[in-house]
Formats: structure tokens, C-alpha cells, sequence
């Protein structure tokens, strides 16, 4: 009785798996968008994912090092510093 239980649970999940497996299958082909890798020419984004304006380009290692510099004397770095120190 025990084996005709199981074999019996294993088949209705076999059969559940593949009905989801054919109706997932269906729902993806019918939605394909273009990927931004299949895209051709297009214009380039003017925001940023978080919704600022985006820049051509990143900060060079100058304008990364002179906003170090500045967060050092206005005691900012200090301050995240004792934000994130962690629970030691």
C-alpha cells in the first residue's frame, strides 16, 4: 500500500511539473522582448538606473582622489567611518 502511495505522489508531481513546464514555456515566447544585446543602433540612455541624470563618463582617478581629500577635512570620512565600523 505504502509503494502504491508514493509511486502514485511521484506521478501526479511528474505530471504537475510538466503541465507548469509547458504553460511557463507558452508565456515566455509569447511576451520576448529585445535585449539590449540583440538591440541595434538606438540612442544611449540620458538617466541613470536610480534616476539622475547619467554622465558620459566615470571620475578620473584626480577627481576621485580630490573628493577624498575633501570628505577627509569637512569630517565626512570620519563620520562614515563611525557609521560603518560594524558591531565590534
Amino acid at each position: 500500500m505504502k509503494k502504491a502511495l508514493i509511486i502514485a505522489g511521484g506521478l501526479l508531481c511528474a505530471f504537475a511539473w510538466q503541465a507548469h513546464a509547458q504553460d511557463a514555456s507558452t508565456e515566455n515566447t509569447a511576451q520576448a522582448q529585445p535585449t539590449a544585446a540583440d538591440a541595434v543602433g538606438g540612442q544611449p540612455s540620458t538617466t541613470s538606473m536610480s534616476g539622475g541624470p547619467a554622465k558620459a563618463q566615470g571620475l578620473t582617478r584626480a577627481d576621485v582622489y580630490q573628493q577624498l581629500i575633501q570628505s577627509q577635512k569637512n569630517g565626512e570620512a570620519a563620520r562614515l567611518q563611525d557609521l560603518f565600523k560594524g558591531g565590534n
